[in-house]
């Protein structure tokens, strides 16, 4: 089966794949982005599989490649296909481990037909923020925080008092340093969201007890851990990889955004943004290639190194060949962008990526992966100028 593929995707922080009951109202990791790989690979005449696949939220790399590892078993050994891992930001993390010559020993035996890593804004060195977050009991307390935030934002259904739940826990995040979080606060947030469903009610709080009992992850995305976690994770010399970078318009707060209904959201961006400290002393990045550099020149501009996508800074996210760059936030390129109602965004960065860029940027990725004869159509090709141009 030498033309067969199965390509598995990775999430990154906060590791899940899909939550809430009815379809039109669930909200997914890869938002939209297995349904285009699969149309795409229709399109192209490419025999291939697509897999979405969870880890543990917030548990050390370690722990979250061996998720991977047993996610994979699910379906791996149906076939002898050829495997690709397509990983964001700390699933690019994963998707290394999992084929690197340390883990070789426990891995089974089908990693050994792993043929592509892709990372998507993935922090091989590491990123500030998580720095931040790693400061003492209220960073790490945070974080369930902000996931609700995200749950809030992204949850397609018009939920009874969800502003003045969003409102609280942005509250909580801009004030984080000040602020005494009382254990019982989080309950109190979730029963705001009265009409979720048993079930619902349920994920949300068992994914955030998993988020209290383990919180390795963060220390392991600090700049200092990661530099350790580089040196003994070597690339496998029968595995290409590939990644592709992002990075936002740094955020302008005007009177004019702060009257709109995303205020909250346009503010959050910018808060993460500067918390990304792309800049920063902690990031030691080894020297890239003419090819590298020049790749994120040629749409970031000459002022790439103080870019960031709102999470990782853009310059930590290159490793390997540079497949794309684009002009987006840490979320857009997972499909949660704005252009309702097929996609919601909550990292309100102004980029201005939409579907011609998020077309254009996973045909980069198939491309790299599977291959295959591209079909034309009308509007590719200015979708990739627009990706570049921004």
């Amino acid at each position: 089966m030498a033309n067969r593929h199965r390509v598995y995707l990775v999430p990154g922080f906060f590791g899940f794949t899909q939550m809430g009951d009815k379809e039109t109202e669930r909200i997914a990791y890869f938002q939209n982005v297995p349904r285009l790989l699969e149309q795409r690979f229709h399109e192209r005449g490419i025999d291939a599989r697509v897999h979405a696949i969870a880890s543990a939220p917030t548990a050390g790399l370690e722990a979250r490649a061996r998720d991977v590892f047993r996610e994979m078993a699910r379906t791996a050994n149906e076939d002898d296909a050829q495997l690709h891992l397509v990983g964001h930001s700390t699933g690019g993390l994963d998707a290394r481990s999992v084929v690197s010559p340390r883990m070789a020993r426990e891995a089974p035996d089908f990693v050994k037909r792993v043929r592509s890593v892709v990372t998507i804004a993935t922090p091989h060195h590491g990123t500030p923020l998580a720095s931040y977050f790693d400061q003492g009991g209220v960073g790490k307390t945070l974080l369930r925080y902000l996931w609700l935030f995200t749950f809030l934002t992204l949850h397609r259904k018009a939920m009874p008092l969800r502003t003045a739940a969003l409102q609280a826990c942005y509250w909580l995040v801009l004030r984080s340093e000040e602020a005494k979080l009382p254990p019982n606060l989080f309950n109190q947030v979730v029963r705001l969201t009265a009409d979720l469903s048993e079930a619902e009610r349920e994920d949300l709080i068992r994914f955030f007890g998993q988020v209290g009992e383990n919180q390795a992850l963060i220390q392991d995305l600090m700049p200092v851990r990661m530099r350790g976690f580089n040196a003994d994770t070597a690339d496998r010399e029968d595995v290409r990889y590939g990644c592709v970078v992002t990075g936002a318009p740094p955020p302008r707060l005007s009177l004019h955004l702060l009257l709109t209904p995303d205020a909250l959201l346009n503010g959050l961006f910018a808060f993460l943004y500067a918390k990304s400290a792309p800049l920063s002393r902690e990031l030691q990045i080894p020297e890239r290639t003419p090819a590298q550099t020049q790749a994120l020149q040629d749409v970031l501009g000459r002022r790439f190194e103080s870019k960031s996508d709102g999470i990782v800074p853009s310059r930590a996210q290159v490793w390997g060949e540079v497949l794309h760059v684009a002009k987006g936030d840490h979320m857009d390129v997972m499909g949660h962008f704005d252009q309702p109602p097929e996609y919601i965004s909550w990292l309100k960065s102004g980029s201005h990526f939409q579907e011609p860029q998020f077309r254009a940027m996973w045909d980069r990725v198939i491309d790299f992966t599977v291959g295959g004869a591209a079909t034309v159509h009308p509007g590719n090709e200015e979708a990739q100028r627009m990706s570049i141009d921004g």
